[in-house]
């Protein structure tokens, strides 16, 4: 019944509030022995605080939702091992049997592959095009490159980068064919940062305009269902979406017995 969530970042808030809203509203008359409503979600985080890409501002506004939703965050805890028994930190063991981990991976070992030059969380360094030094006509993208195409700043590990990346990589290769001029270094552009916690709390950096509570939180949902292919797609999941909202139900359904084989 203690989920311990190892990592404040966007994933792992989104972790913890649903977790607590699963437990609480779609759960809740699942089992015969146990009461999930009295499940506890520990969200760990080494660092100062939640959500570090975003303003400390938006940081504080997740993790007040967060403790409102009865979420114990900890912070400046850096976790030293994760056994069957929980995770150990400094001075203290957290016992769980359900640990998660939202705390960022090692790469892919794509950089061991070709032998490329990697930075400590084995992502290829690559030029100003995503070509990969050394390996004439090989490009890398998405979460596999480290690349300071963001202002000077590294490319973050999410999708639209992964996706920007590939639009670009397409269009030097089809220049190259063409032989046309190369387009200039790749640039990544930031839509915006949002993170969701729970029902009407979410918090939004949409290009220095801070967002945070019910509007966020509709902002971030109509934000992924634009992002879905296909209109009927779109409306399908948008009707999904808002009739769980208002009848406060999900589709949770377990089953805790085995039928008997004659």
């Amino acid at each position: 019944m203690t989920f311990v969530i190892v990592g404040g970042g966007p994933t792992g808030v989104e972790l913890a509030g649903a977790i607590v809203e699963l437990a609480r509203h779609g759960l809740e008359r699942e089992f015969r022995a146990i009461d999930p409503t009295n499940a506890t979600v520990v969200l760990i985080e080494a660092r100062p605080r939640l959500l570090a890409a975003f303003p400390p501002a938006l940081s504080l506004d997740a993790a007040t939702a967060l403790l409102r939703l009865g979420v114990t965050v900890r912070l400046d805890a850096k976790v030293k091992q994760v056994s069957a028994e929980g995770v150990v930190l400094a001075e203290e063991v957290v016992h769980a049997r359900t640990v998660l981990w939202a705390a960022g991976m090692q790469a892919s070992a794509a950089g061991a592959w070709l032998n490329a030059e990697q930075d400590k969380a084995g992502r290829i360094f690559v030029g100003e095009d995503l070509s990969i030094k050394g390996h004439d006509g090989v490009f890398a993208i998405g979460d596999v490159t480290a690349c300071l195409a963001w202002r000077g700043r590294p490319v973050p590990g999410l999708a639209p980068a992964a996706k920007q990346g590939g639009a670009y990589v397409a269009k030097v290769i089809r220049r190259r064919l063409e032989t046309r001029p190369a387009p200039g270094p790749f640039r990544y552009r930031h839509a915006g940062s949002l993170a969701t916690i729970g029902r009407q709390a979410a918090v939004a950096d949409l290009h220095g305009l801070m967002v945070h509570g019910a509007l966020a939180w509709w902002v971030w949902g109509l934000a992924h269902v634009l992002f879905l292919g296909g209109g009927r797609n779109r409306s399908a999941v948008l009707i999904n979406w808002i009739w769980a909202y208002l009848t406060y139900r999900r589709a949770s359904r377990l089953i805790t017995e085995r039928a008997a084989t004659p």
